[in-house]
C-alpha cells in the first residue's frame, strides 16, 4: 500500500487550482537546508494560493529519494519558480504541469532547476 502525505499538515481544500508542482529532493546531508527551504517557502507564499507539503523523508512513488512539493496554480508559476531559482541553494528541484498523464507530466511537461534527479519512470505503466 502506498502512503499518502498531507500538505501543509491538511488535505488542499476543494476546488484548489493545482496545476503545477515542484518536487524539491534532498538526501540526509542535505536534510537541514531542505527543512529551511520549506519553512521559508511557508512564510513566503502565506496567504497565497501556493501550499507547501510536509516532508517526505522516503523515496515514494516515481521519486527516488526523498523531497517536499509545493503545489499551486499557473497564476503563481514565475514567482514561485523564480523563487525556487534562487533559494533552493544546490537542491534539486523537478517542476511540472499537472495535466492527469503522469508520465507526460513528469517527462514533458517537467523542467528541472538543478541536476535531474533520474526517476522511476516504470512507475507509470
Amino acid at each position: 500500500m502506498q502512503k499518502t502525505y498531507t500538505v501543509n499538515s491538511k488535505l488542499l481544500p476543494a476546488g484548489f487550482p493545482r496545476e503545477f508542482d515542484a518536487h524539491i529532493y534532498f538526501e540526509s546531508a542535505s536534510l537541514t537546508k531542505a527543512e529551511h527551504l520549506r519553512d521559508e517557502a511557508i512564510r513566503m507564499f502565506e496567504g497565497k494560493k501556493v501550499f507547501v507539503g510536509e516532508m517526505i523523508p522516503e523515496a515514494i512513488g516515481p521519486h527516488p529519494v526523498p523531497m517536499f512539493e509545493i503545489n499551486f496554480p499557473k497564476e503563481h508559476f514565475t514567482e514561485v519558480v523564480l523563487w525556487l531559482m534562487h533559494e533552493r541553494g544546490d537542491l534539486s528541484v523537478l517542476v511540472h504541469e499537472l495535466t492527469g498523464d503522469d508520465l507526460y507530466d513528469h517527462t514533458q511537461a517537467a523542467m528541472w532547476l538543478g541536476p535531474a534527479v533520474e526517476l522511476k519512470y516504470d512507475r507509470f505503466k
